[in-house]
């Protein structure tokens, strides 16, 4: 899908192209599986060919990205709202007893407290893995982590990553799609640990229920 794409905008004017570039960094950011890094990175290599200018590229994929976690986080403020109205209507049961840790007050306090401390750099992290950087925007919402702050920790992430795809498609210039490989490398190394650490506090949970 990615190859088909990119033939269809390589030929379009630079303006056309930060559209694109614009709309493909907020669509990744509300739907995972959107091959947002992959457009960055040609983005890089575009700009070695002179179709685009590096800072225009890390403006509108920047921009990009930040609207689609700015979309993510206001969503994030609705979803307590509706989880607290499924587990009103489940009837007893695991999913209920799940759903019953999220929803409690209890539980949104230790959240809350949580990001207070832990937030802003969680924010800026996140933007380096595809596996959470869907999910924290929705947490920050749902914890109600200060807007100001969650702009700010999320755009310097954003500048760090983007700035590094870039930088890298335009250095590998015809070789871009190495850096696809190494990136594609990384986020099963990344993706592997959030599991690993998932199943971790899971099990947790688990056996303090059970106790």
């Amino acid at each position: 899908m990615a190859d088909e794409i990119l033939n269809l905008i390589s030929d379009l004017p630079a303006a056309g192209l930060h559209a694109f570039f614009f709309f493909a960094a907020l669509l990744e950011n509300i739907f995972p599986p959107w091959p947002g890094d992959t457009f960055i990175v040609f983005a890089g290599f575009l700009s070695a060919h002179g179709a685009v200018s590096l800072p225009a590229a890390l403006l509108s994929t920047g921009t990009g990205s930040l609207a689609g976690a700015w979309i993510m986080y206001l969503a994030g403020e609705k979803v307590l709202h509706l989880a607290r109205s499924l587990h009103a209507r489940l009837k007893p049961g695991i999913m209920q007893r799940m759903l019953s840790d999220f929803v409690s007050e209890e539980h949104m306090q230790r959240t809350q407290q949580w990001f207070l401390k832990w937030g802003a750099w969680f924010v800026v992290v996140s933007r380096f893995s595809a596996g959470i950087r869907f999910f924290v925007s929705i947490v920050a919402g749902l914890s109600k982590m200060n807007p100001l702050l969650f702009t700010v920790c999320f755009s310097l992430g954003v500048l760090i990553w983007n700035t590094l795809l870039l930088t890298g498609g335009r250095l590998l210039a015809e070789n871009w799609r190495k850096m696809l490989e190494w990136l594609q490398l990384y986020n099963v190394a990344v993706g592997s640990l959030i599991v690993l650490v998932v199943a971790f506090f899971i099990m947790r949970w688990w056996r303090r229920r059970s106790a």
